[in-house]
């Protein structure tokens, strides 16, 4: 695979996902709540997208790995997302028709991002620098689409969401045709050594990981809820998201810098301590002008962490069944780990406030600091 001739289609497909995940993530809860849905409803709900797509990131990863190819399957997830995107578009007031299609964009949209960083990672040669900078064009997308949506919104409605995730999903799958072809130097016994390969060491990491995201729950659920109740302006909400994302440019750009002074397990206990700081500050004093400071540590519990993530995968497979070991690590963070964070979110924002809600969290994060100090990864033996 020539690195730099895919450079380009890589960063472009980053930027398109994670402007579609800018719009989506930040303003479904407010869109649903517009549609009627209560708290509980919407908490629900994110919960079960959160169960659907638990088992799609793995089972992408294997169907790349043993049968198709990472490039081919973002191609078919892509086609799915535009389906289901127009269904939302067509039918947001008809529940039997609503529902099942926003379940639908969830099993397409789940194993992108594991698909996306398979193929980042051959193009980047496992060089955190050059990944980060490839992952780095999803933050700017992100805040791209994150900022301008707060504006169509506040000019012409929250329902201008489905229009906008037609278009994206509609360029997501014309750019997909340019992706680079994911090499497939499988061998048998590679496909064999998968499941022996997960010894205890990499369960109880990924149970670190898991904590880490569960206290990302609140965040996740309804971070632009808890600007309401501190009564910030709706064309402001974009702004306090881009916040953090710069910071997740940052660190992204900065990379090369902290993986050339610290292993990636130190800069992972760097990224848990960021987040924990941060869920306090929220907890604690939830006033304006602190809700922007705490975004800063974003980059660290957010991007530092998913960085020094997939320098852990690539660790401890060595290359081997890489799209395998990172669909595993989204199905148990982004699938299980969502599904407990979102839906307790869900449920305790319906008893208290959101500030409130927070501190719920912050025993997760520390547990997941525990584990991650007694607990370190220890790399797969190669196969005989």
């Amino acid at each position: 695979m020539a690195e730099g001739r895919h450079l380009p289609s890589m960063a472009t497909s980053y930027f398109l996902y994670f402007a579609l995940l800018g719009i989506f993530m930040p303003y479904l809860s407010p869109v649903l709540l517009d549609l009627g849905y209560s708290k509980s409803q919407i908490g629900a709900l994110w919960g079960v997208m959160y169960f659907f797509s638990t088992v799609t990131p793995f089972a992408g990863g294997r169907i790349s790995d043993r049968w198709l190819s990472a490039d081919k399957t973002i191609r078919l997830c892509s086609a799915l997302l535009l389906f289901s995107a127009v269904l939302l578009w067509w039918s947001p007031s008809n529940v039997w028709v609503f529902i099942p299609a926003l379940l639908l964009f969830t099993l397409a949209r789940s194993p992108l991002v594991s698909l996306q960083d398979t193929l980042a990672m051959e193009v980047a040669g496992d060089n955190p620098n050059k990944f980060s900078r490839l992952r780095m064009m999803g933050s700017v997308g992100f805040a791209v689409s994150v900022t301008l949506f707060g504006y169509l919104a506040d000019w012409w409605g929250l329902r201008v969401f489905f229009v906008v995730q037609v278009i994206l999903c509609l360029i997501l799958l014309l750019s997909s045709k340019r992706l680079p072809e994911q090499g497939k130097a499988q061998k048998a016994t590679e496909h064999k050594v998968f499941w022996g390969n997960l010894n205890r060491s990499w369960w109880m990491w990924i149970f670190a990981m898991v904590c880490h995201w569960i206290s990302f729950g609140p965040f996740n659920y309804g971070f632009n809820l808890l600007l309401e109740e501190q009564n910030v302006a709706a064309h402001l909400h974009g702004w306090y998201w881009v916040i953090g994302i710069i910071m997740e440019v940052v660190v992204f750009m900065g990379s090369s810098w902290f993986f050339s002074r610290w292993h990636f397990r130190t800069l992972l206990f760097l990224a848990f301590f960021a987040n924990l700081l941060r869920w306090l500050m929220l907890g604690l004093y939830p006033v304006p002008w602190l809700i922007a400071l705490s975004q800063m540590l974003h980059g660290f519990g957010f991007a530092l962490f998913y960085a020094a993530a997939m320098q852990g995968i690539s660790h401890y497979c060595g290359g081997k069944n890489r799209a395998s070991y990172q669909g595993l690590f989204s199905t148990c963070v982004g699938g299980f780990a969502s599904i407990i964070g979102t839906s307790a979110s869900g449920w305790l924002h319906d008893r208290m406030s959101w500030d409130a809600m927070i501190l719920w969290f912050v025993p997760v994060q520390v547990l997941g600091i525990v584990i991650l100090f007694l607990f370190p990864l220890t790399k797969v033996p190669d196969p005989e």
